[in-house]
């Protein structure tokens, strides 16, 4: 029986608050999901592929390949050890836009963090999402 990625690591909910300029905060919910060294490795791996099957794309532009390939090489790198060190990935952000009303989910898929910037996708404010409380500790 195979397993899916969401069901083998452990995933929980941290409270947060959705504030615009101008606007009362709302409160939002936040789903975090701590991957397992398998999916991180996977992570790494896909981030590094990517990054140089684009610099292997640049070896055809002439005069700009002396820039683009060893750039491109070097950001595989660097983000596929980002994406190894990832303890936790936020999977979720579901809240009401301060400005709106409508309750929707936002864009999710970044570490978890004290706050970040997000864009309500219906009325296409700037909204800064705040993590409330600390995050659970990691095993």
């Amino acid at each position: 029986m195979a397993t899916t990625a969401a069901e083998s690591s452990p995933t929980y909910e941290v409270p947060a608050f959705l504030s615009a300029f101008g606007a009362p905060p709302q409160p939002a919910r936040v789903s975090v999901q701590t991957p397992m060294p398998g999916q991180r490795l996977t992570r790494a791996a896909r981030a590094l592929v990517i990054f140089w099957a684009v610099a292997a794309g640049c070896v055809f532009l002439p005069v700009l390949h002396f820039v683009l390939v060893p750039t491109f090489a070097v950001i595989g790198l660097v983000m596929g050890a980002a994406r190894l060190r990832d303890q936790q990935t936020v999977t979720r952000v579901h809240g009401e836009c301060p400005r709106c009303g409508r309750e929707q989910d936002f864009a999710s898929g970044n570490r978890l963090a004290a706050s970040w910037p997000l864009d309500c996708p219906v009325c296409h404010t700037n909204l800064q999402l705040t993590v409330d409380g600390p995050a659970p500790p990691t095993a």
